[in-house]
């Protein structure tokens, strides 16, 4: 059977995860994130995605990442096996975090984590002009 396949030969939902800024005039362009990913997923012959979407924390306070949690929960149940993301700085921009997140997650059961195409996740970080998030 094919490792991306249920019993039932329908491909599992793909998961994607994304931070982004809190934004406090009109809601972030989530859908369009959503779409982003979907179409991602299309060209893969995956199924739209299950977005999982924390918001970036202030510089100097904590780092709470609830829907991080809830990914890795839904890959060990058995929800997920493939997870799409912009690119690694998704998790962190320090590479111990990031190599941490990937292990995390491997450990969880996901079998691949998948980079949009490098102009998608170029421009779209640009879109949205990410801070470091250790930038005091």
């Amino acid at each position: 059977m094919h490792p991306h396949m249920s019993d039932t030969s329908i491909p599992l939902q793909p998961a994607a995860y994304l931070r982004r800024c809190p934004s406090p005039g009109p809601a972030s362009p989530v859908e369009v994130h959503r779409e982003t990913f979907r179409r991602f997923a299309a060209r893969l012959g995956l199924p739209a995605p299950a977005l999982y979407l924390d918001d970036l924390p202030a510089a100097r306070g904590p780092r709470p990442r609830p829907q991080f949690e809830a990914l890795v929960h839904a890959v060990m149940d058995g929800s997920h096996r493939v997870l799409l993301i912009p690119g690694p700085w998704v998790f962190s921009s320090e590479d111990h975090r990031v190599r941490l997140a990937y292990r995390v997650l491997m450990a969880a059961g996901c079998r691949r984590i998948l980079i949009l195409p490098t102009p998608l996740a170029t421009a779209w970080r640009l879109r949205l002009n990410l801070p470091d998030e250790h930038t005091e």
